[in-house]
Protein backbone atom coordinates (compact mmCIF):
# COMPACT_ATOMS: atom_id res chain seq x y z
CA UNK A 1 0.00 0.00 0.00
CA UNK A 2 1.16 3.60 -0.83
CA UNK A 3 2.15 5.52 2.65
CA UNK A 4 0.84 8.96 3.17
CA UNK A 5 3.07 11.62 1.91
CA UNK A 6 0.45 14.27 1.41
CA UNK A 7 -0.19 17.10 4.84
CA UNK A 8 -2.89 18.44 3.77
CA UNK A 9 -4.90 15.29 4.18
CA UNK A 10 -8.44 16.64 6.37
CA UNK A 11 -8.53 14.02 8.91
CA UNK A 12 -11.52 16.07 10.01
CA UNK A 13 -13.17 13.79 7.63
CA UNK A 14 -12.19 10.73 9.56
CA UNK A 15 -13.53 9.69 12.32
CA UNK A 16 -10.79 9.21 15.35
CA UNK A 17 -11.31 5.72 15.13
CA UNK A 18 -11.06 5.16 11.25
CA UNK A 19 -7.60 7.48 11.60
CA UNK A 20 -6.34 4.90 14.58
CA UNK A 21 -7.31 2.07 12.61
CA UNK A 22 -5.92 3.53 9.39
CA UNK A 23 -2.31 3.97 11.29
CA UNK A 24 -2.25 1.06 12.54
CA UNK A 25 -3.23 -0.78 9.37
CA UNK A 26 -0.89 1.65 7.47
CA UNK A 27 -3.89 2.85 5.32
CA UNK A 28 -4.02 6.10 3.16
CA UNK A 29 -7.04 7.87 4.41
CA UNK A 30 -6.60 9.99 1.21
CA UNK A 31 -7.36 6.69 -0.61
CA UNK A 32 -10.43 5.55 1.08
CA UNK A 33 -14.03 6.87 0.11
CA UNK A 34 -16.43 7.69 2.79
CA UNK A 35 -19.55 6.47 3.18
CA UNK A 36 -20.93 8.09 6.77
CA UNK A 37 -22.83 11.42 7.18
CA UNK A 38 -21.23 14.08 4.52
CA UNK A 39 -18.66 11.43 3.33
CA UNK A 40 -16.95 10.61 6.37
CA UNK A 41 -14.73 8.25 6.68
CA UNK A 42 -15.65 5.87 9.18
CA UNK A 43 -13.62 2.57 10.90
CA UNK A 44 -15.79 0.04 8.62
CA UNK A 45 -14.18 2.70 5.44
CA UNK A 46 -10.86 1.52 6.81
CA UNK A 47 -11.08 -1.58 7.58
CA UNK A 48 -13.41 -2.36 3.96
CA UNK A 49 -10.30 -1.12 2.15
CA UNK A 50 -7.58 -2.79 4.40
CA UNK A 51 -8.93 -6.48 3.79
CA UNK A 52 -8.66 -5.85 0.08
CA UNK A 53 -5.32 -4.53 0.32
CA UNK A 54 -1.67 -6.26 2.07
CA UNK A 55 -3.02 -6.25 5.32
CA UNK A 56 -5.88 -8.72 5.72
CA UNK A 57 -8.70 -6.96 8.29
CA UNK A 58 -9.90 -10.35 8.99
CA UNK A 59 -6.93 -11.75 10.37
CA UNK A 60 -6.91 -11.09 14.10
CA UNK A 61 -3.25 -11.65 14.57
CA UNK A 62 -2.21 -9.44 12.09
CA UNK A 63 -4.16 -6.31 14.21
CA UNK A 64 -3.48 -4.75 16.84
CA UNK A 65 -3.61 -5.60 20.46
CA UNK A 66 -7.58 -4.42 21.45
CA UNK A 67 -7.43 -1.61 23.98
CA UNK A 68 -10.54 -0.36 26.66
CA UNK A 69 -10.97 2.30 24.49
CA UNK A 70 -10.18 0.92 20.88
CA UNK A 71 -12.17 -1.59 18.55
CA UNK A 72 -11.85 -5.29 19.38
CA UNK A 73 -10.45 -7.52 16.58
CA UNK A 74 -13.33 -10.72 15.54
CA UNK A 75 -11.85 -13.74 17.36
CA UNK A 76 -10.52 -16.39 14.26
CA UNK A 77 -12.55 -19.66 14.58
CA UNK A 78 -10.30 -22.99 15.50
CA UNK A 79 -9.32 -24.73 12.37
CA UNK A 80 -11.82 -22.81 10.23
CA UNK A 81 -10.05 -19.56 9.50
CA UNK A 82 -12.63 -16.42 8.51
CA UNK A 83 -13.06 -15.72 4.71
CA UNK A 84 -14.99 -12.99 2.54
CA UNK A 85 -16.60 -15.36 0.80
CA UNK A 86 -17.03 -17.93 3.56
CA UNK A 87 -18.24 -15.23 6.35
CA UNK A 88 -18.74 -11.41 5.00
CA UNK A 89 -17.58 -9.31 7.97
CA UNK A 90 -20.16 -7.55 10.14
CA UNK A 91 -20.80 -4.12 10.09
CA UNK A 92 -18.23 -2.85 12.61
CA UNK A 93 -19.93 -0.72 15.62
CA UNK A 94 -17.33 2.31 16.28
CA UNK A 95 -17.37 3.01 20.32
CA UNK A 96 -19.48 5.57 20.15
CA UNK A 97 -22.40 3.63 18.58
CA UNK A 98 -22.07 0.69 21.14
CA UNK A 99 -24.25 -0.01 24.06
CA UNK A 100 -22.89 -2.14 26.52
CA UNK A 101 -24.17 -5.26 27.36
CA UNK A 102 -25.97 -5.94 30.97
CA UNK A 103 -23.73 -8.52 31.71
CA UNK A 104 -20.57 -7.47 30.31
CA UNK A 105 -17.81 -6.50 32.65
CA UNK A 106 -16.60 -2.85 32.74
CA UNK A 107 -12.75 -3.04 32.70
CA UNK A 108 -10.63 -2.87 35.44
CA UNK A 109 -8.68 0.25 35.81
CA UNK A 110 -4.84 -0.46 36.45
CA UNK A 111 -4.13 1.11 39.45
CA UNK A 112 -0.51 2.69 39.33
CA UNK A 113 1.57 1.99 41.80
CA UNK A 114 2.66 4.94 45.00
CA UNK A 115 6.02 6.08 44.91
CA UNK A 116 8.11 4.03 47.51
CA UNK A 117 8.40 8.12 48.85
CA UNK A 118 4.55 8.34 49.42
CA UNK A 119 4.20 4.81 51.18
CA UNK A 120 4.15 5.58 55.16
CA UNK A 121 4.28 1.56 55.97
CA UNK A 122 2.89 -1.75 54.76
CA UNK A 123 1.20 -4.27 56.27
CA UNK A 124 0.93 -7.99 54.33
CA UNK A 125 -2.38 -9.04 54.36
CA UNK A 126 -2.35 -12.38 56.32
CA UNK A 127 -3.95 -14.59 59.77
CA UNK A 128 -7.09 -13.03 60.54
CA UNK A 129 -7.33 -9.84 59.19
CA UNK A 130 -6.72 -11.54 55.96
CA UNK A 131 -9.61 -13.75 56.60
CA UNK A 132 -11.24 -11.00 57.80
CA UNK A 133 -10.99 -9.12 54.25
CA UNK A 134 -11.70 -12.31 52.43
CA UNK A 135 -14.91 -13.01 54.29
CA UNK A 136 -16.30 -9.27 54.39
CA UNK A 137 -15.82 -9.38 50.32
CA UNK A 138 -17.64 -12.54 50.21
CA UNK A 139 -20.55 -10.78 52.29
CA UNK A 140 -21.07 -8.15 50.27
CA UNK A 141 -21.13 -9.98 46.98
CA UNK A 142 -23.17 -12.85 47.51
CA UNK A 143 -25.64 -11.42 50.15
CA UNK A 144 -29.20 -8.98 48.65
CA UNK A 145 -28.23 -6.77 51.51
CA UNK A 146 -31.03 -4.31 52.13
CA UNK A 147 -30.78 -1.49 55.46
CA UNK A 148 -33.50 -0.37 57.16
CA UNK A 149 -32.42 2.25 59.45
CA UNK A 150 -34.64 4.03 62.41
CA UNK A 151 -34.30 6.58 65.14
CA UNK A 152 -35.85 5.43 69.02
CA UNK A 153 -36.28 7.32 71.89
CA UNK A 154 -34.03 5.71 74.34
CA UNK A 155 -34.86 8.32 77.05
CA UNK A 156 -36.53 5.73 79.28
CA UNK A 157 -33.81 3.52 78.08
CA UNK A 158 -31.08 5.33 79.52
CA UNK A 159 -32.88 6.03 83.10
CA UNK A 160 -33.53 2.43 83.09
CA UNK A 161 -30.05 1.57 82.59
CA UNK A 162 -28.33 4.39 85.42
CA UNK A 163 -31.00 2.69 87.54
CA UNK A 164 -29.42 -0.93 87.13
CA UNK A 165 -25.69 0.77 86.89
CA UNK A 166 -26.69 2.07 90.60
CA UNK A 167 -28.45 -0.71 91.84
CA UNK A 168 -26.38 -4.06 90.98
CA UNK A 169 -22.58 -2.74 89.91
CA UNK A 170 -21.26 -3.37 93.23
CA UNK A 171 -23.18 -6.96 93.98
CA UNK A 172 -22.43 -8.23 90.08
CA UNK A 173 -18.64 -6.50 90.12
CA UNK A 174 -19.30 -4.88 86.67
CA UNK A 175 -21.79 -1.97 85.84
CA UNK A 176 -24.72 -3.00 83.02
CA UNK A 177 -24.29 -1.66 79.77
CA UNK A 178 -26.14 -0.03 77.11
CA UNK A 179 -24.65 -3.55 75.27
CA UNK A 180 -25.97 -5.90 77.54
CA UNK A 181 -29.39 -4.38 77.57
CA UNK A 182 -30.04 -4.50 73.53
CA UNK A 183 -28.54 -7.76 73.32
CA UNK A 184 -31.29 -9.15 75.62
CA UNK A 185 -33.75 -7.00 73.98
CA UNK A 186 -32.60 -8.50 70.47
CA UNK A 187 -32.42 -12.40 71.91
CA UNK A 188 -35.91 -11.84 73.24
CA UNK A 189 -36.57 -10.71 69.46
CA UNK A 190 -35.06 -13.43 66.92
CA UNK A 191 -37.23 -15.73 68.95
CA UNK A 192 -40.39 -14.03 68.51
CA UNK A 193 -39.41 -13.26 64.98
CA UNK A 194 -37.06 -16.73 63.93
CA UNK A 195 -37.12 -15.80 60.66
CA UNK A 196 -34.76 -13.40 61.44
CA UNK A 197 -32.68 -15.95 63.59
CA UNK A 198 -31.80 -17.94 59.73
CA UNK A 199 -29.55 -18.69 57.26
CA UNK A 200 -29.09 -20.59 53.75
CA UNK A 201 -28.38 -24.30 53.97
CA UNK A 202 -25.05 -25.65 52.73
CA UNK A 203 -26.23 -25.82 48.85
CA UNK A 204 -28.10 -22.16 49.31
CA UNK A 205 -31.50 -24.19 48.16
CA UNK A 206 -33.46 -24.58 51.79
CA UNK A 207 -33.78 -21.43 54.15
CA UNK A 208 -32.90 -22.58 57.50
CA UNK A 209 -34.74 -21.31 60.58
CA UNK A 210 -32.68 -21.88 63.84
CA UNK A 211 -33.77 -23.06 67.12
CA UNK A 212 -31.15 -21.77 69.01
CA UNK A 213 -30.09 -17.96 69.46
CA UNK A 214 -26.76 -17.25 69.17
CA UNK A 215 -25.62 -14.04 69.67
CA UNK A 216 -22.58 -12.31 67.88
CA UNK A 217 -21.42 -9.46 69.49
CA UNK A 218 -18.44 -7.48 67.58
CA UNK A 219 -15.35 -6.29 68.98
CA UNK A 220 -13.07 -4.21 67.94
CA UNK A 221 -9.31 -5.35 68.43
CA UNK A 222 -5.75 -5.29 67.87
CA UNK A 223 -6.06 -8.57 65.18
CA UNK A 224 -8.72 -6.90 63.58
CA UNK A 225 -12.86 -6.67 64.19
CA UNK A 226 -14.18 -9.67 65.76
CA UNK A 227 -16.84 -11.70 67.36
CA UNK A 228 -17.31 -13.41 70.28
CA UNK A 229 -20.56 -15.79 70.42
CA UNK A 230 -23.17 -15.62 73.71
CA UNK A 231 -24.65 -19.15 73.02
CA UNK A 232 -28.35 -19.44 73.78
CA UNK A 233 -28.94 -15.50 74.75
CA UNK A 234 -32.47 -15.65 74.24
CA UNK A 235 -32.02 -18.02 77.97
CA UNK A 236 -30.15 -16.14 80.36
CA UNK A 237 -30.67 -12.84 82.39
CA UNK A 238 -28.66 -9.74 82.15
CA UNK A 239 -26.40 -10.34 84.82
CA UNK A 240 -25.31 -13.87 83.03
CA UNK A 241 -25.28 -12.09 79.23
CA UNK A 242 -23.25 -9.10 80.78
CA UNK A 243 -20.93 -11.38 82.87
CA UNK A 244 -20.36 -13.59 79.62
CA UNK A 245 -19.85 -10.79 77.51
CA UNK A 246 -17.20 -9.35 79.36
CA UNK A 247 -15.33 -12.72 79.59
CA UNK A 248 -15.68 -12.84 76.06
CA UNK A 249 -14.07 -9.69 75.38
CA UNK A 250 -11.33 -9.92 77.38
CA UNK A 251 -10.38 -13.66 76.54
CA UNK A 252 -10.85 -11.94 72.50
CA UNK A 253 -9.05 -9.03 73.21
CA UNK A 254 -5.95 -10.91 74.61
CA UNK A 255 -6.11 -13.60 72.08
CA UNK A 256 -7.63 -16.45 74.61
CA UNK A 257 -11.14 -17.07 72.98
CA UNK A 258 -11.18 -20.49 71.53
CA UNK A 259 -12.62 -21.65 68.23
CA UNK A 260 -16.26 -21.81 69.67
CA UNK A 261 -15.85 -18.62 71.46
CA UNK A 262 -15.82 -17.37 67.74
CA UNK A 263 -18.21 -19.25 65.87
CA UNK A 264 -21.51 -20.36 65.52
CA UNK A 265 -23.47 -16.67 65.69
CA UNK A 266 -26.86 -16.95 64.52
CA UNK A 267 -27.24 -12.93 64.38
CA UNK A 268 -24.74 -10.17 65.33
CA UNK A 269 -25.08 -6.90 66.77
CA UNK A 270 -22.27 -4.48 66.40
CA UNK A 271 -22.08 -1.07 67.82
CA UNK A 272 -20.27 2.28 67.39
CA UNK A 273 -22.22 4.36 70.23
CA UNK A 274 -18.80 5.56 72.03
CA UNK A 275 -17.75 7.08 68.51
CA UNK A 276 -19.61 9.99 66.97
CA UNK A 277 -21.88 7.92 65.08
CA UNK A 278 -25.12 7.92 64.58
CA UNK A 279 -26.01 5.49 61.98
CA UNK A 280 -23.88 3.08 59.42
CA UNK A 281 -24.80 0.03 57.49
CA UNK A 282 -22.76 -2.60 58.95
CA UNK A 283 -21.83 -6.15 56.54
CA UNK A 284 -23.71 -9.39 57.14
CA UNK A 285 -21.77 -11.62 59.22
CA UNK A 286 -22.28 -14.82 56.72
CA UNK A 287 -23.72 -17.13 57.28
CA UNK A 288 -26.41 -14.86 59.27
CA UNK A 289 -29.50 -13.42 57.87
CA UNK A 290 -29.14 -10.06 59.32
CA UNK A 291 -26.85 -7.81 61.77
CA UNK A 292 -28.39 -4.84 63.79
CA UNK A 293 -25.63 -1.75 63.92
CA UNK A 294 -26.10 0.42 66.68
CA UNK A 295 -25.53 4.26 66.87
CA UNK A 296 -24.60 6.93 69.56
CA UNK A 297 -27.20 7.89 71.94
CA UNK A 298 -27.77 11.63 71.54
CA UNK A 299 -29.99 14.35 72.96
CA UNK A 300 -31.88 15.80 70.79
CA UNK A 301 -34.69 18.38 70.18
CA UNK A 302 -38.33 16.32 69.30
CA UNK A 303 -41.63 17.04 69.39
CA UNK A 304 -43.84 14.83 71.85
CA UNK A 305 -47.29 15.07 73.09
CA UNK A 306 -47.13 18.71 70.62
CA UNK A 307 -44.58 20.41 72.90
CA UNK A 308 -40.84 20.37 71.78
CA UNK A 309 -38.59 18.55 73.90
CA UNK A 310 -35.27 17.54 74.45
CA UNK A 311 -34.77 13.53 74.31
CA UNK A 312 -32.29 10.64 74.12
CA UNK A 313 -32.06 9.60 70.45
CA UNK A 314 -30.68 6.62 69.20
CA UNK A 315 -30.63 5.43 65.70
CA UNK A 316 -30.59 1.75 64.55
CA UNK A 317 -29.31 0.29 61.21
CA UNK A 318 -30.56 -3.32 60.37
CA UNK A 319 -29.15 -4.98 57.32
CA UNK A 320 -30.69 -8.12 56.35
CA UNK A 321 -29.93 -10.69 53.38
CA UNK A 322 -33.32 -9.67 51.06
CA UNK A 323 -32.86 -13.28 49.72
CA UNK A 324 -34.25 -14.85 53.43
CA UNK A 325 -37.06 -12.46 53.95
CA UNK A 326 -38.42 -9.59 53.42
CA UNK A 327 -38.67 -5.40 53.90
CA UNK A 328 -42.05 -5.56 55.75
CA UNK A 329 -41.39 -8.84 58.38
CA UNK A 330 -37.79 -7.04 59.03
CA UNK A 331 -39.37 -3.68 59.78
CA UNK A 332 -41.87 -5.72 61.96
CA UNK A 333 -38.73 -6.97 63.93
CA UNK A 334 -36.69 -3.80 64.38
CA UNK A 335 -40.30 -2.25 65.51
CA UNK A 336 -40.32 -4.89 68.14
CA UNK A 337 -36.85 -3.85 69.28
CA UNK A 338 -37.72 -0.39 69.33
CA UNK A 339 -40.98 -0.63 71.74
CA UNK A 340 -39.40 -2.19 73.90
CA UNK A 341 -36.41 0.64 73.88
CA UNK A 342 -38.98 3.01 74.47
CA UNK A 343 -41.05 1.06 76.90
CA UNK A 344 -37.70 -1.02 78.73
CA UNK A 345 -40.29 -2.45 81.65
CA UNK A 346 -41.06 -4.72 78.69
CA UNK A 347 -37.99 -6.56 78.49
CA UNK A 348 -38.57 -8.06 82.19
CA UNK A 349 -41.49 -9.21 81.97
CA UNK A 350 -42.23 -12.98 81.34
CA UNK A 351 -40.88 -14.40 77.95
CA UNK A 352 -42.27 -17.28 76.38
Amino acid sequence: MAERTDPMVDFRKATPVAQKVAADLGVDLETVKGTGDHGKITKADVLRLGSNGDTPASKSEDLPEPKPDTWRAPTPQAESPRTEAAQPAAEPVTPEEKKPSAVEAAPQPEIPAAPASDVLETIKLKGIRKTIARRMAESTQTTARVTLMTEVDATDFVTVRTQLKDQYAEEWGFAPGYNDLLAMIVASGLREFPYMNARFSKDSEVIERLKPVHLGMAVDTDRGLLVPVINNADQKGLQQIGAEFRDLVQKTREGKAAPEDLTGSTFTLTSLGTYRVDAFTPVINLPEAAILGIGRIKEKPVVKDGQIVARRMLTLSLVFDHRLTDGAPAARFLDYICDIIEDPALMFITRR
